[in-house]
């Protein structure tokens, strides 16, 4: 043990926020971070995408998946190596970063054995269903000295940060209430919704994510769930496709969240923050600004189809600044890694709330977990 009481053979961490290190890297890059991407499912061929629109820092080594076939197509396209096992990528030296985008039940094994490695890890989420699996995932990161994240891409979008700037700097006075509306579209296929985890760790666990992220990191100290499930085959896993989530906080405020799984009219995701001064709002993105007025009214464009869309450049935005923070040596802090932790005991606690019909307070979710179904 070292003076501190800490192990004595911790590695220096540089901390860094990667929200402020794109402009810096920019076409002076002089070496490229190399990529190798596990997974070229949906996930997978987004992250594809956004390397693609980085190459000024960022290049492809290796593409995984468990399809030989996939594998050697997309290799033959973009002059990487392929496999359908890692290792091969964690043993070149080629490789700074690894991009997990793989079915959800691996993220632990590949997080784990990439960070072993000594590489740095971007994973989507869940890094897994399993506490004891997250913790140690999340205790690995924080003794790396390489870049750890997990991929909350609001985190990343230009509205909800502007949104967050807004708080912080006091615009509608101390935060009393943040309402979140958060409306897929379209319905995701029953193949991805059976291993999904289910629409409270699928779903609702980026607007968890969006509340911490806006209140500056608080967390609440009970929820409660109501839902209801629409469509027979979803019912028939045991899960629900609309839920409303009622956040209570130890400092006064107030959170809840309107969750579907799908939305007639398009991709809707808005948060509203109320203050004790006034509010602020984030809106949908829609196709165009165009508003046509006639003497039937007006005519407004549509938002934007599916999260696809509406996503489309954060995701980009959100890996150019995974590249700069590997390019700068940097990591996140240790705190913002570790709401890792307390947001799935949040969410846990979510669906506990659904299930037992009750609210429960967080410091319940160790002794209640056993009554989920994953």
């Amino acid at each position: 043990m070292s003076a501190n009481g800490g192990p004595a053979n911790k590695r220096v961490r540089t901390v860094v926020d990667r929200s402020q290190l794109v402009d810096e890297v920019g076409e002076e890059a002089k070496s490229k971070i190399g990529f190798a991407i596990v997974g070229l499912g949906r996930a997978g061929q987004f992250h594809l995408a956004s390397i693609k629109m980085i190459s000024d820092i960022a290049t492809l080594e290796w593409a995984i998946d468990s399809d030989q076939d996939k594998v050697e197509k997309l290799a033959n396209q973009e002059g990487c190596r392929g496999g359908t096992d890692i290792q091969g990528a964690l043993d070149d030296p080629k490789v700074h970063a690894v991009v997990i985008a793989s079915i959800t039940y691996s993220h632990y094994g590949y997080c784990k054995r990439a960070l072993q490695a000594g590489k740095a890890v971007f994973t989507e989420k869940p890094i897994s269903h399993n506490p004891e699996e997250l913790e140690e995932i999340i205790d690995m990161a924080c003794q790396s000295k390489n870049a750890f994240v997990v991929g909350y891409q609001r985190r990343s979008d230009k509205n909800f940060r502007a949104l967050r700037h807004e708080i912080c700097s006091g615009s509608i006075g101390k935060l009393r209430l943040i309402k979140c509306c958060s409306r897929d579209n379209p319905m995701p296929p029953l193949e991805y919704l059976r291993v999904s985890g289910g629409i409270f760790f699928d779903m609702l666990c980026h607007d968890f994510d969006m509340i911490h992220f806006l209140s500056g990191g608080e967390l609440p100290e009970e929820v409660y769930s109501i839902g209801h499930c629409y469509d027979e085959c979803v019912k028939e896993m045991d899960d629900i496709d609309m839920v409303v989530v009622t956040l209570r906080f130890p400092s006064g405020l107030m959170a809840s969240v309107d969750c579907s799984r799908i939305a007639a009219y398009g991709y809707d995701q808005r948060v509203e923050a109320f203050g004790e001064l006034g509010m602020a709002s984030a809106n949908n993105e829609v196709s165009s600004t165009v508003v046509v007025a006639t003497n039937k009214g007006f005519k407004h464009p549509m938002s934007e189809w599916s999260f696809a869309e509406r996503y489309k450049h954060t995701y980009t935005l959100e890996l150019a600044e995974f590249a700069a923070l590997v390019k700068a040596k940097g990591v996140e802090s240790e705190a913002l890694v570790r709401r890792h932790l307390d947001l799935d005991k949040v969410t846990a606690a979510a669906e506990l709330s659904y299930r037992l019909q009750r609210p429960v307070k967080l410091a319940e979710v160790q002794e209640l977990r056993c009554k989920l179904p994953h």
